[in-house]
């Protein structure tokens, strides 16, 4: 059987009344209980709470659950701190009980129009300050962004230079560019025909130098025969073979 330690109420309606006693847990709320060790009365100013502390710690050794309202009460009274240090084995002597919670004073609807009307003169003197950061904000983030767009020209004005330095060329500039470069081949060929003809001036006047003197002769004279200049060319090879032999 596992036991509680809880509370059952008692009174008359709006007027409660506690009691706290020690039930077995599966019985119902204001079913029967085994004892009662204390009460506990919320109306008063400040609350009572009486509790047989003999009991108590009897029932906690023997393993009875306090609920989470017994366990309330328990801490308000010190009950708590002491069951800890006897379960420790302490010495008793340091605890002490603590200090009685201070009654609630109970406001007047007087009292309570004049705290609102304090709350409220106190929240509209906050706007304005509120007003002020958020006008702050707004202008550090104005000056901000001026600052990062004036970066950014900076930035830009050195690569615009640089593109100023190096103009593009125009449509019209680069069609005039490619009749040169087909005039360039143009040239070369010129010049490649003109050595060629170089070449072969060169060639004829070695051959003409080579020819047999007969043979010069028979061109310088051509108002002769082909026969007699023939017969003369024959001559001359005879004498100067002859004079060679």
């Amino acid at each position: 059987m596992s036991v509680r330690i809880r509370l059952r109420r008692m009174g008359a309606k709006k007027n409660p009344f506690y009691r706290i006693i020690v039930a077995d847990s599966k019985k119902p709320r204001d079913g029967r209980y085994i004892e009662s060790i204390g009460t506990y009365d919320p109306l008063k100013e400040p609350a009572v709470i009486q509790i047989e502390e003999d009991k108590l710690f009897g029932w906690l050794k023997n393993g009875a659950q306090p609920s989470d309202p017994v366990w309330d009460l328990l801490t308000r009274l010190g009950l708590r701190q002491k069951w800890e240090m006897l379960k420790r084995g302490q010495d008793l002597s340091d605890w002490a009980p603590p200090a009685p919670r201070a009654p609630r004073v109970k406001k007047t609807k007087a009292e309570a129009a004049k705290a609102a009307a304090v709350k409220e003169a106190a929240e509209e003197t906050k706007k304005p300050a509120k007003a002020e950061k958020a006008e702050a904000k707004k202008a550090e983030e104005v000056s901000a962004e001026a600052e990062e767009k004036e970066t950014a020209v900076k930035e830009a004005e050195p690569v615009e230079a640089k593109a100023e330095e190096k103009p593009e060329e125009k449509p019209e500039e680069k069609a005039e560019a490619k009749p040169e470069e087909k005039e360039a081949p143009e040239e070369k060929k010129e010049q490649k025909e003109d050595k060629k003809e170089a070449k072969a001036a060169a060639e004829e006047k070695k051959a003409k130098e080579k020819k047999p003197k007969s043979e010069k002769k028979a061109e310088e004279a051509p108002g002769k025969p082909e026969e007699e200049a023939q017969a003369d060319a024959d001559q001359e090879q005879e004498t100067t073979e002859e004079k060679e032999a």
